[in-house]
């Protein structure tokens, strides 16, 4: 409670307790609409499948009771029992009937990386609901997570490095070639991986496709396709470049309201940028956040 105290957010605004506290938060900040996703599931709270299942459908349940007090503002991404490969079908389609505007879900699920064929149902029923994929930063990968054990390495290590495991499967694995319709985002693991990682997948893939590789062209190709988003740190020096290869159209600002490090300054620090046009800033703090969320 100390933790939550010490924040300049209203206790009932970071509970969504005070529907009203959360909105005026957000006015405070210029917000005009946020999507919240959760943060006590970025951890397993359970070795239970089937009780992990239950806890996220819970928490669906509620958060769809809480942002319809102001659905104008306020927006929600579905937590998905990826563990549990008949529950997350289900928990798909209920999301959407319940007004859920994304399916969040870790960079792994479980041990099991994300283009894994035994998820494509997952996909499938993504693509059917039209729901976009947004893998986000979390302890999903139970290796990682126990070899972590201070607080440092488990914020950038084990915290964000599934963000980058997930990008290898949907790039790497195969997955946007067998789902066309599948729209994805990478989200607050910053962007500046990106360069990385496509090089480098880039880089092996005339390697591994001798050995018969999963997908049919290296990432730099798919990221033409303009399925695939990433959001963005307001600060980061290479944006520029990020915005190059990944296209204008698919980058996505991150408020991080009511977070510890509290980012809640980086819209205005976008707005201040002298290396990015006032057009590229339009889109990332409006215009490819309505389309990809399909607002």
């Amino acid at each position: 409670m100390k933790f939550a105290r010490d924040k300049i957010f209203d206790i009932g605004s970071q509970g969504m307790t005070d529907i009203d506290a959360r909105i005026r938060d957000l006015d405070a900040f210029g917000i005009d609409i946020q999507v919240i996703y959760s943060s006590i599931l970025f951890h397993r709270l359970t070795e239970d499948p089937r009780l992990e299942a239950a806890l996220m459908r819970s928490y669906n349940t509620w958060i769809a009771q809480r942002c319809g007090e102001r659905p104008d503002r306020l927006k929600w991404a579905a937590v998905i029992p990826m563990r549990d490969r008949e529950a997350c079908v289900a928990e798909v389609r209920r999301a959407r009937e319940m007004g859920a505007v994304g399916l969040m879900i870790g960079g792994t699920a479980g041990q099991t990386l994300l283009h894994h064929p035994d998820l494509s149902p997952f996909y499938a029923a993504a693509c059917e609901a039209d729901l976009p994929v947004c893998i986000h930063t979390g302890w999903s990968a139970p290796g990682l997570t126990q070899t972590c054990e201070d607080p440092y390495a488990a914020l950038i290590l084990s915290f964000t490095l599934p963000v980058l495991m997930g990008f290898f499967s949907i790039l790497g694995g195969g997955v946007l070639d067998r789902f066309p319709k599948l729209r994805v985002a990478f989200l607050e693991a910053g962007s500046e991986w990106i360069p990385y990682m496509v090089g480098r997948m880039d880089h092996y893939h005339p390697v591994v496709s001798m050995l018969g590789n999963r997908s049919k062209k290296p990432p730099s190709e798919y990221l033409k396709e303009g399925r695939v988003y990433v959001t963005c740190e307001a600060e980061e020096p290479l944006l520029p470049q990020v915005i190059e290869m990944v296209g204008e159209d698919q980058i996505l600002i991150e408020g991080d309201i009511p977070h510890a490090e509290a980012r809640e300054t980086g819209i205005e620090e976008m707005r201040e940028r002298t290396d990015v046009s006032e057009a590229v800033k339009r889109k990332i703090l409006r215009e490819n956040g309505l389309a990809f969320y399909k607002l």
